[in-house]
């Protein structure tokens, strides 16, 4: 008879078992015997053995009840562990190799597929810094199962320099297309500007505090430079930055209005156009100059 409903029968159960067999005058018979035997057999093989010899055929309810001092899972179809969940360990992939635009990391258990949802926190090996070109997509290969770009979250286009640097934490969002950044990863870069007059030139060029940091797609900057001229200049003086900007922002400054020329890459000759004021003449006299500019501008 074995298992009904959740509850295990002996075979011979409804004469009574061997007792009910004997006051009827039934003997121990083989077939009889052998018949009991096989419905032990029956019923044990249908329960799971703990040393993992057999497997579930059905779903198994746990009757509001559930599985204690588990094991950390190693694969994919394990159960995790809350302490797993709750540490990250499955979202964690460490630091990265490769380059600052083609990364390659692991996450353990392997993922085999990307799918629109999953979500990724890691160390950045190669930071995208303030020099070189970016030209093309920077990518992340997880696993090896394939390069994905990374983008920027609130329109997809690609990151420019600056966008992360080194050591920094980085989280991405794969949206089924491509991994999203979803946190500042970015931190501030120095750079040098230059100065190049539009009339005369200009020696004895001093910088300082010269920093830019880009968060999304908007690009904070700070510097303060001097330089004396040696012509008068009525018009404006080039300040050349290694940010990738347009116009459409703050200037954070009365010493100055600024415009940014060009749709190009950070270092592919974007340059701020400066005009200093004062209470005599616009533009730069002759002699020593100096521009502060604390601001931030919409990057393209």
């Amino acid at each position: 008879m074995a298992w009904s409903g959740g509850t295990y029968t002996k075979g011979n159960n409804v004469s009574g078992g061997w007792v009910g067999d004997a006051s009827v005058g039934i003997g121990i018979e083989a077939g009889r015997h052998d018949t009991q035997d096989n419905d032990f057999a029956t019923g044990i093989n249908t329960c799971l053995t703990k040393d993992g010899q057999n497997a579930a055929t059905a779903d198994l309810p746990m009757g509001g009840f559930k599985h204690t001092n588990v094991a950390t899972a190693t694969a994919r179809n394990n159960y995790a562990a809350v302490s797993q969940v709750q540490d990250g360990d499955y979202i964690w992939l460490g630091t990265t190799a490769g380059t600052a635009i083609a990364m390659t990391a692991s996450a353990t258990p392997a993922i085999t597929a990307y799918k629109a949802g999953q979500k990724f926190r890691m160390i950045i090996g190669a930071g995208l810094g303030s020099t070189g070109s970016v030209a093309t997509a920077a990518t992340i290969n997880i696993n090896g199962i394939g390069a994905k770009n990374i983008v920027n979250n609130e329109d997809s286009t690609n990151p420019t320099l600056g966008t992360w640097v080194a050591a920094a934490l980085m989280e991405l969002v794969y949206d089924g297309t491509n991994f999203r950044i979803t946190n500042d990863p970015g931190g501030w870069l120095t750079y040098t500007p230059t100065v190049t007059p539009t009339a005369g030139s200009a020696s004895a060029i001093t910088t300082s505090n010269s920093q830019y940091r880009k968060k999304g797609k908007t690009i904070f900057l700070n510097f303060t430079i001097g330089w004396t001229q040696n012509t008068a200049n009525a018009g404006t003086a080039t300040c050349t930055l290694p940010v990738n900007a347009n116009s459409n922002g703050e200037t954070g400054s009365t010493f100055i209005n600024g415009t940014f020329s060009g749709w190009s890459f950070i270092n592919a000759a974007t340059t701020l156009q400066i005009t200093r004021y004062d209470s005599s003449a616009a533009g730069f006299p002759i002699g020593g100059c100096s521009v502060r500019f604390t601001g931030f501008y919409r990057s393209v």
